[in-house]
């Protein structure tokens, strides 16, 4: 796909972007500066035979805060990143825009529950240390 439709470049940019792919530089036709370009690289990530796998297996309890902080900046609030409007142009692509979604949602949730997590598994170690403690004088 030598041109494809704006929202399939825009949820191939995100995809990017989590991935930590780095853009091509090159020169904007209109104006002449220098823009990030991640149409080839998006190329090249979809012909990868691991991509699949790579989405499968990413690592959503590590993603780099200048990750996430650039999806939440640019992605997600842009009117045009919605799996509803990205199915009118691919339906392949709105999968990844929801998986996109899904991974701030997650984030998001991740961050609330990993305080939470600690303070349980110390209350645990707590507890086991005291029922420990209680069956040395049964």
């Amino acid at each position: 796909m030598k041109n494809p439709p704006s929202v399939v470049k825009l949820v191939m940019e995100a995809v990017c972007i989590m991935m930590q792919e780095k853009p091509e530089r090159k020169p904007d036709p209109a104006t002449g500066k220098m823009i990030e370009d991640y149409w080839g690289v998006s190329l090249k990530l979809l012909g990868d035979l691991k991509f699949l796998e790579k989405l499968k297996t990413y690592n959503i309890d590590n993603i780099p805060p200048q990750v996430i902080k650039r999806i939440r900046e640019v992605y997600i609030p842009n009117r045009d990143f919605n799996p509803k409007i990205v199915r009118n142009a691919s339906t392949a692509c709105e999968g990844l825009c929801k998986w996109i979604i899904a991974l701030d949602k997650y984030d998001i949730v991740s961050k609330v529950v990993a305080p939470k997590k600690a303070r349980l598994a110390v209350a645990e170690s707590e507890l086991d240390a005291q029922v420990g403690c209680c069956q040395l004088y049964a």
